[in-house]
């Protein structure tokens, strides 16, 4: 009898086990997709400000870059002088989606 009850014990730990696997799975594939996916939608944001930098007329933005962070651009590179760095963050304001700007950019020092 007390060999039958840990035999059962042992079934019912197992049948457990072996239940719970997939749920675990399912869950790290659902986190995994939601990640990709906050990736592709930053990616496509910074897509979006960095091709409206290149289309505004007037700005030299050749050596800015954008990096987007669910709404937060952040503006990384050169500019020729400090109008054209304000003028960057003010496009990049614009850009549905962006919630905020952090303007990293520099001026350009000469002969560089």
């Amino acid at each position: 009898m007390k060999s039958t009850n840990i035999f059962l014990a042992a079934a019912i730990s197992i049948g457990a086990i072996v239940a719970t696997v997939p749920v675990v799975g399912a869950q790290e594939t659902g986190a995994a997709t939601s990640k990709s996916s906050v990736r592709a939608a930053n990616r496509q944001l910074a897509k979006q400000v960095q091709s409206a930098l290149y289309k505004h007329k007037g700005l030299e933005a050749a050596d800015v870059h954008a990096v987007a962070r669910s709404g937060k651009v952040t503006l990384v590179g050169m500019a020729p002088d400090q109008k054209q760095i304000d003028l960057a963050g003010k496009v990049a304001e614009g850009v549905p989606g962006v919630s905020s700007v952090t303007n990293n950019l520099t001026v350009e020092e000469a002969g560089h």
